[in-house]
């Protein structure tokens, strides 16, 4: 019915009401949370169905979806509309299809190209096509929000695509519920991994108590943004105390340390060794939207002035980690990151920039996080800094003793942790780009 309905509302060059009998092939999008799907009839138009709405049509006799060259002489035809006709029966598509040329963007001029001579002959088709600058991207390549190909002698719609959030619906409701016929991708552990072994709460209390002043330490010589001194009372200790937030690793006391601000350190091998502002766009716990309007809120925490190189940025983290007390010879932050550069979110700047010191590239094995951090450019100021001790086992240092014996801890019988589950609150490489970015379905 939805495709019936749209072919009916811009007259597409198909037999209508659409029943199964024209259906030469379907294509059901395989996930149980995601209904849609592409639509091929016998005459091989094509349908998609995504996000609650039709999304694209697509017709054999498509110019700008060619594959062929040598069909291209079918396509000489006399040119009989303007391009102020054409432009005018795509603003009448939009119409009847119940949007409005401020939701796609048509509001403003459009890019078209016109029919492209070839000898005497003409090739009688434009595109139309509006791109929407407020989302996502580079601003000198903004997004497609609606595109048309229109015949230039009929006036016939052959290609339409729509890739506007504003027109999202919800799913249609299905009166059966999907089959899971397989399991997607599992995580699986590379190795025996990193087992945890939980500590007693009465250990996790004493050993946060013993490294309450490396945590203040730490905070004062970055300077991120959480008072000074740290107390216990300035800690999630429900969070803290969490099975396996505190345990023993390899031999060694490991913690993830929430503060009530949404702040996170971790200590390892008798370091604070992490710590995520509550805002920091690499926050292991950030949980980020996949539809809109959530991604373009989520994105928007984050636009500011870019106030500084990335020169600069990468210059703020080598002097916090000089603060920290940490010699070249023990983090080589003097080698050269890699960069990514603020990103863009429509016409706003993403004001963040992330920098990392990977192991070298072998050949033979993939490069490893040596150092990450992310940096407000808006601001100057450090959101994150992650040193990975598991690499850099030069930095490490004996852990406080609290009156404990490691050896008399009681050992429980829990299963253990992989590397990848332990990964899960560590950083992984940051990048600009929005998260979760849809895809065209084309």
């Amino acid at each position: 019915p939805h495709v019936s309905d749209f072919g009916q509302k811009l007259d597409l060059p198909t037999p209508l009401p659409i029943t199964q009998e024209q259906v030469r092939q379907f294509y059901c999008f395989p996930r149980t949370d995601h209904i849609g799907g592409r639509v091929v009839l016998t005459n091989h138009c094509e349908f998609v169905f995504d996000h609650g709405r039709m999304e694209r049509f697509e017709s054999p006799r498509s110019f700008f979806n060619l594959q062929d060259p040598s069909l291209v002489p079918k396509f000489y035809t006399p040119v009989k509309l303007s391009e102020a006709q054409a432009l005018q029966i795509a603003h009448d598509a939009i119409k009847k299809l119940g949007y409005t040329d401020a939701m796609l963007a048509a509001d403003r001029p459009p890019e078209i190209t016109s029919p492209k001579r070839n000898g005497t002959n003409y090739i009688a088709r434009y595109r139309v096509r509006w791109t929407d600058p407020t989302r996502g991207g580079n601003p000198q390549s903004p997004r497609i929000s609606i595109e048309f190909e229109i015949d230039a002698t009929t006036g016939q719609i052959w290609y339409l695509y729509i890739n506007n959030p504003n027109t999202y619906l919800s799913d249609p409701q299905l009166e059966v519920q999907p089959t899971v016929i397989g399991q997607g991708p599992q995580a699986t552990p590379v190795g025996p991994g990193r087992k945890v072994t939980p500590v007693s709460p009465e250990y996790a209390r004493k050993f946060l108590d013993a490294i309450l002043p490396q945590l203040s330490d730490f905070v004062k010589n970055t300077g991120f943004a959480d008072k000074v001194p740290v107390f216990a009372s300035d800690v999630n200790m429900a969070r803290y105390l969490e099975k396996y937030n505190c345990g023993i690793v390899e031999g060694d006391p490991r913690a993830y340390i929430d503060m009530i601000t949404g702040n996170r350190f971790m200590y390892s091998h008798g370091r604070v060794v992490a710590f995520y502002s509550s805002d920091a766009m690499n926050h292991p716990d950030r949980e980020k939207p996949v539809t809109y309007p959530g991604i373009d809120s989520e994105q928007a925490k984050f636009f500011g002035k870019i106030n500084m190189t990335t020169n600069d940025a990468v210059a703020l983290v080598r002097k916090t980690i000089k603060k920290l007390g940490y010699a070249e010879t023990e983090l080589p932050v003097g080698e050269l990151p890699v960069v990514s550069e603020p990103g863009w979110w429509g016409t706003n700047r993403v004001a963040r920039c992330n920098i990392i010191w990977y192991t070298p590239d072998d050949g033979e094995h993939f490069k490893t996080t040596k150092i990450s951090a992310e940096v407000d450019m808006a601001t100057k100021t450090l959101k994150s800094l992650y040193i990975n001790d598991h690499v850099n086992t030069n930095i490490w240092r004996k852990p406080p003793n609290v009156g404990i014996p490691l050896s008399t801890l009681p050992i429980q019988d829990e299963p253990p942790v992989s590397a990848q589950a332990e990964s899960i609150r560590e950083p992984k490489p940051p990048v600009n780009l929005p998260p979760n970015m849809p895809l065209p379905t084309h």
